[in-house]
């Protein structure tokens, strides 16, 4: 199981108090934007966090999240969020209907874990298994990796090739970039 005290009401007190800060929506804006572009439909937000993504999402989109904190404070915003069960090996879609989304994003959860590559590969899978056609993978770079201790695994194109998963149950990498730049 994942650490639930890590990922507590302290956790999501500080997610939200970044969702609210100013500065911070505004550089999270420029990488939502570019993200949206990818969107296809109703969309799977795992790991939503604070809903940053989730807000601007095609209706009918759905956020799944481990912390219960975050799941209330979202669903008391009017948005639709399932309560995921923590697990340290796999992210939890239980609650999503076969054939009902075409895209996941997955935004600053997978360096989260220290098997990140079998996380992934198991995702990917379900994934196939769902009818998604398109995952969007985002992590942080160095120096946010950095920031946060509850980073375990830092994920970059040379952690992907040599973990084989450039190309894995049925997805391939059709585009990847840094941000900024």
């Amino acid at each position: 199981m994942l650490n639930t005290e890590e990922f507590g009401s302290a956790y999501a007190a500080n997610q939200i108090a970044r969702r609210e800060s100013p500065i911070r929506r505004l550089i999270k804006s420029f990488y939502i934007s570019n993200l949206l572009r990818y969107v296809d439909g109703p969309t799977i937000d795992l790991g939503c966090g604070a809903g940053q993504i989730l807000e601007r999402l095609p209706a009918g989109s759905v956020g799944v999240e481990i912390n219960q904190h975050l799941v209330a404070d979202l669903t008391k915003r009017g948005h639709r969020v399932i309560h995921a069960k923590a697990s340290s090996s796999r992210l939890d879609l239980n609650g999503i209907a076969k054939g009902e989304f075409r895209t996941l994003v997955l935004s600053h959860v997978l360096e989260h874990f220290d098997d990140a590559n079998q996380v992934l590969r198991l995702l990917l899978n379900d994934c196939a298994n769902l009818g998604i056609a398109t995952v969007i993978v985002v992590v942080p770079g160095e120096v946010g990796f950095r920031s946060d201790t509850t980073h375990k695994t830092f994920i970059s194109m040379e952690y992907l090739r040599e973990k084989q998963l450039e190309a894995c149950g049925g997805f391939s990498i059709s585009r990847h970039a840094y941000f900024p730049g």
